[in-house]
């Protein structure tokens, strides 16, 4: 099977970090469900052009070689036994069919038009989790940072409490105290590192290699919706599952008027030529030509024409619930991201305060704890507090991009905000 075949941002001879945008073309470039994605719609545009040959002439050659035994031949008697040879060749071209023929392009263009839809759709979703597991990535690497940095400070803080206990001016229970909270710390650093590792192992998943050096990435807030009635406009015009959806309803509608072409006359044009030997027990050549306009109408099949035709007007109500839904689904998690979007954006400007008070109380309170008004342990809470904040402000600063970029993706437009053309393999016309 052919690969996609995303043009990549230029990258340098020797390996370096992806952005996210070219993590985002190699992910679809090669992740195995876009293949899936684009040999189904491949398939539906072979099906497509195979009912198109049905407009063209239809050339069938047969032939045919056998013992015949003929008693009677119109009625008079033979008595042979011979060798039948049969050879010729027939050219049909269909004049008209009921609008069978048309009405089955139509369908199968449209089913092609949502396999289409659907690998457009599924390469946005691929997108917004690349997106997803990149920002979690970076996000997990300065967790590790900020946990590596908290076990330094509490080493530095035991080195001083170890000291002070030396000159007496510490207890044994401070000691113990701090040892504590380091433990705490390291432990906390190993999560970290885990979580790291995990999203290490899902960004390879994705894009099929490792992650190195990655680059904070910044959302293209043009296409992010300033309010949520545009949101909800901009999914319900762009967003490919809708599109998909209305193609399948298209399909169904023309497979309605497919099965009513049963109830049309067939009219056909057929040039046949036989060239055969010992026919019909009377030995030697018998050679015929013939052109003929044929004419084929059924007058009664059992009502199956009636129950097809009533079976495809189901179909077609069927699809016509299902685009309903799909719109529904669509405004359902367009209004989801625009909430996630909106409250993370006022969460952030809160932990940024929580971070800077929370500096400034743990700097007072190691002021205070030199000048013995402070005990230990406001400062070890304080330490505490200030990596909490820390981490909490990271979270909320990723999460609110990701959720720029998860409102984009409802918009059905996160791939050309990334500026990753699509493929030109994903059109019929290549």
């Amino acid at each position: 099977m052919r690969r996609l075949l995303i043009p990549l941002l230029a990258l340098s001879t020797q390996a370096q970090a992806l952005t996210l945008e070219q993590s985002v073309a190699e992910a679809i470039n090669h992740h195995p469900i876009l293949q899936q994605k684009y040999a189904a719609f491949e398939a539906a545009v072979r099906y497509k052009r195979a009912a198109v040959g049905d407009y063209l002439p239809q050339v069938r050659l047969y032939g045919g070689v056998g013992y015949e035994d003929v008693r009677y031949n119109s009625g008079q008697r033979i008595d042979s036994e011979l060798t039948r040879t049969e050879i010729g060749v027939k050219v049909s071209q269909l004049l008209f069919d009921g609008f069978r023929t048309s009405s089955e392009i139509d369908r199968l263009d449209f089913e092609k038009e949502a396999e289409r839809f659907g690998l457009i759709s599924e390469a946005e979703n691929l997108s917004l989790e690349v997106s997803r597991v990149y920002l979690q990535l970076i996000m997990a690497d300065k967790i590790v940072g900020l946990s590596e940095q908290n076990i330094e400070e509490h080493k530095a803080i035991l080195k001083n409490i170890e000291s002070r206990q030396a000159k007496g001016l510490s207890s044994e229970s401070d000691v113990a105290q701090v040892k504590a909270r380091l433990a705490t710390s390291q432990s906390g650093y190993l999560a970290a590192r885990n979580n790291q590792m995990d999203m290490q192992a899902k960004y390879f998943d994705l894009v099929g290699e490792l992650p190195k050096d990655l680059i904070s990435p910044m959302p293209d807030f043009d296409y992010v919706p300033r309010t949520l009635p545009l949101a909800l406009e901009q999914a319900v015009k762009h967003h490919p599952e809708i599109d998909a959806a209305i193609s399948d309803t298209q399909a169904a509608s023309a497979q309605h008027e497919r099965e009513k072409s049963d109830f049309w006359p067939k009219l056909s044009i057929e040039l046949q030529a036989n060239k055969n030997d010992n026919i019909g027990g009377i030995e030697g050549p018998d050679e015929d030509a013939r052109a003929m306009l044929m004419l084929s109408y059924d007058l009664f099949n059992g009502g199956s024409t009636t129950d097809r035709t009533e079976a495809a007007s189901w179909r077609y109500q069927q699809a016509m619930a299902v685009r309903e839904n799909t719109e529904k689904q669509v405004i359902e998690s367009t209004r989801l991201a625009w909430n996630s979007y909106d409250f993370v954006g006022q969460q952030r400007s809160f932990y940024r305060e929580n971070v800077d008070q929370a500096v400034i109380a743990e700097k007072g309170y190691i002021k205070q704890f030199k000048l013995g008004r402070r005990s230990l342990l406001d400062v070890l809470d304080a330490k505490v507090e200030v990596f909490l904040a820390r981490k909490n402000y990271l979270n909320a600063h990723h999460n609110y991009h990701i959720a720029a970029y998860r409102l984009i993706n409802a918009t059905g437009q996160l791939m050309q905000s990334f500026r990753v053309d699509k493929p030109a393999q994903w059109s019929e016309e290549k």
